[in-house]
């Protein structure tokens, strides 16, 4: 299971919630430029992790968010053709759900960090398809 390394994962999820790269910088007590790398860093191990993910199930991807932590898959489970929704969960790493049966965390986390505005499943799907 990928897990940021955690001071990664603070500016990750620091920039995902909206702040800028110069106020996590102040916030840290870290330059801005180390910011810029761990946010870099931070977004090349959640495209690879997310690829990974799609080759080791052979999944189609539809889309990839790396500064938002979510991806989009199409594929088969079960013999059934279904849309796989991963995000990545500080902490916690990457979890999945297949279709429109979204977990009540997944929609808190979604809030968090700005992809919903309401705790909407609906809303929740569709701005991950848009």
């Amino acid at each position: 299971m990928l897990k940021l390394p955690e001071g990664m994962e603070r500016v990750w999820i620091m920039r995902a919630k909206g702040m800028r790269e110069v106020d996590i910088a102040e916030a840290l007590g870290i330059s801005r430029q180390a910011v810029n790398k761990a946010l870099k860093d931070a977004r090349v191990k959640l495209f690879e992790a997310f690829f990974a993910i799609a080759e080791t199930f052979s999944w189609d991807v539809v889309r990839v968010n790396a500064e938002k932590g979510f991806a989009v898959f199409s594929g088969k489970v079960l013999g059934k053709r279904v849309r796989v929704y991963a995000f990545y969960l500080p902490g916690k790493g990457i979890k999945a759900f297949f279709g429109e049966d979204v977990p009540d965390y997944i929609l808190q986390h979604a809030l968090e960090v700005g992809i919903i505005k309401k705790p909407e499943k609906e809303g929740l799907i569709k701005a991950l398809e848009s």
